[in-house]
């Protein structure tokens, strides 16, 4: 070896989010090794760890190397991949840049040497902070993002496991059932909070980091709707993808449990307000009482002056209601065919995934293979290192593009046959449902079905969910076209199964 040779430490970092973007440890090393060799440098120790650099003075091994430094004034230079591996916080950044005779050698930025390549230096690390500020509202924006989609953005709560191939949150094979029964006893016991924390304690259900479940976290998971399959995030409500745990009806039930245990509602509860809008100005129907206390009427809130939309009995508004049910009633027959129809396209759709995910693997797979042999090529010297610098970015940015394609593919989940059939004959039976029914449970089945209903003088205007909007029209024109291609299929013209 060389008696010239300059001696250096190298350091390498990487957060979580980078390892998927060619920022890996692995290939850092590489490429601080081959630079060390070609500018006869020799690392007299490599730093290593996985850690954010955005807050100063958390990096374990950042740390242990401006230690080692002080004890070696031999070492005069720190290696690294980029400058942003060094931080991305000025704190840390000075505390290097105050060593005497200690030079930040970048292997692809080329900086000059003297003060401009100090200047430059700190002009990057600012930059790279903004960045990291930049990036934090990103994931925050990100994770809106995915709950406006329908899936869960985060750790999975209670009874539920986060999952990567697609990203989202599936039922724990130990915590579910427990979940499911925990549920099941608060809504027809009238245990205390702290009965249900030493229930849960005795039977087992304990937090995702194994703590026990205390009365604030069960008050919190039984007021939680992901177990009904409703995500809420940041004050707002989605449909989620992922499997629900329990039933809508069901979380209902707690939540008047803790209602009546509470006695936060002494009056009976106004089954249709907040479904209603006026259809003469657009404002919301509210409920009130009547003298009395006997019946209760629904009216216009008049939020933009006098209406002519009259006072409705909620008995009354009920009956109203029904046809919105009775739009969506299908036949035994209709229902039949339509499941027919949708399984054949489910599993042609299935088919489709599935080959899009295999080109998707193949073509990951080639970008692998022809990155390793750009490596051995520049080994072999038959490309040079600034050449093999800019392949191995272009293969980073080609994975990483492959990677999105597929977990945007993973994400795309088909309904089950099940909760298809499910549906469907609630349709099929929802009008002698609907008859049966009292004032709130009806609203709760309207609740399925619709934004919100319209209400002009005694005219019911529905403004109805997807997919039920496409089979209130086509059980209007008697005529059925789940998708805009699919083939007619002719009602049966009768109401009966």
């Amino acid at each position: 070896m060389s008696q010239s040779m300059r001696l250096v430490v190298s350091y390498t970092r990487v957060s979580t989010k980078e390892q998927g973007e060619g920022f890996s440890l692995d290939v850092q090393e590489r490429v601080l090794d081959d630079f060390a060799r070609a500018h006869e440098l020799r690392i007299v120790r490599p730093f290593s760890e996985s850690h954010s650099a955005f807050r100063p003075g958390e990096r374990p091994q950042f740390n242990e190397m401006l230690r080692f430094l002080q004890q070696r004034p031999d070492v005069t230079g720190v290696l690294v991949y980029k400058l942003d591996r060094l931080g991305r916080n000025m704190p840390d950044f000075a505390r290097l840049s105050e060593m005497q005779s200690l030079e930040v050698i970048s292997a692809t930025e080329h900086l000059p040497p003297g003060s401009t390549g100090e200047l430059l230096s700190v002009v990057t690390q600012g930059v790279s902070r903004f960045f990291s500020a930049q990036l934090s509202e990103r994931v925050t924006s990100a994770m809106a993002e995915k709950a406006s989609k329908g899936l869960w953005p985060s750790y999975a709560p209670t009874g539920y496991v986060n999952i990567e191939d697609p990203p989202c949150i599936e039922p724990d094979p130990e915590r579910a059932p427990l979940v499911r029964e925990l549920f099941e006893l608060a809504a027809r016991s009238h245990m205390s909070l702290r009965g249900l924390s030493q229930w849960a304690e005795e039977h087992g259900l304990r937090t995702r980091q194994g703590g026990a479940l205390r009365k604030s976290a069960i008050h919190k998971l039984l007021r939680n709707p992901t177990y009904y399959g409703v995500i809420e995030w940041k004050g707002r409500r989605y449909e989620g993808q992922h499997e629900p745990l329990i039933s809508e009806s069901l979380f209902s039930r707690v939540q008047e449990a803790f209602q009546e245990k509470t006695h936060t509602v002494t009056k009976r509860s106004f089954a249709y307000r907040g479904l209603l809008v006026c259809g003469y100005c657009g404002c919301q129907i509210t409920a009130s009482y009547a003298k009395k206390g006997r019946y209760i009427y629904y009216r216009c809130t008049h939020g933009r002056g006098e209406c002519e939309q009259p006072y409705v009995r909620e008995d009354r508004l009920g009956e109203r209601l029904f046809p919105v049910i009775q739009s969506l009633h299908m036949s035994g027959r209709q229902v039949t065919e339509l499941l027919t129809l949708m399984h054949d396209r489910r599993e042609e759709r299935l088919r489709l995934r599935e080959e899009k995910r295999k080109h998707l693997l193949s073509k990951l797979d080639g970008i692998g293979r022809r990155r390793d042999q750009s490596y051995v090529d520049k080994l072999d010297g038959r490309i040079g290192e600034e050449r093999w610098l800019k392949m191995d970015r272009r293969f980073a940015n080609e994975e990483f593009q492959v990677k999105c394609e597929l977990e945007t593919l993973g994400a795309e989940q088909e309904p089950s046959v099940d909760d298809i059939k499910a549906t469907l004959e609630l349709l099929h039976r929802g009008p002698e449902l609907y008859r049966r029914q009292s004032e709130c449970q009806r609203a709760r089945l309207l609740r399925l079905l619709v934004w919100n209903c319209g209400l002009r003088g005694e005219d019911v205007d529905p403004v109805y969910r997807k997919p039920f909007d496409l089979i209130a029209q086509g059980v209007r024109s008697a005529n059925w076209y789940p998708q805009e291609d699919s083939n007619r299929v002719p009602s049966d013209g009768g109401s009966g199964s």
